[in-house]
């Protein structure tokens, strides 16, 4: 029985410690590159949190075919 009472207690403070295994106060959850801002965020370039629009987060041309008729059989595109 008081095998029972200690496994329990160790079950039970292992969840008590993943319940503080998070950020209280996160400082910056994201950051939408921009090359043209000032504002850096471990050395990335990021655009003001307050212009961030729901578009920057979506991509509309996944849709799209890429040429892949090459030995290699994919198609890999450079971000400007």
């Amino acid at each position: 029985m008081a095998k029972h009472i200690i496994l329990l207690t160790l079950v039970a403070l292992s969840f008590n410690l993943l319940a503080f295994a998070f950020e209280p106060s996160p400082l910056q959850d994201f950051c939408v590159a921009d090359s043209t801002s000032s504002a850096r965020v471990n050395g990335q370039p990021c655009k003001n949190p307050a212009s961030v629009q729901a578009s920057d987060f979506s991509f509309s041309g996944l849709h799209l075919p890429g040429n892949t008729s090459n030995p290699n059989g994919s198609k890999v595109t450079q971000c400007p």
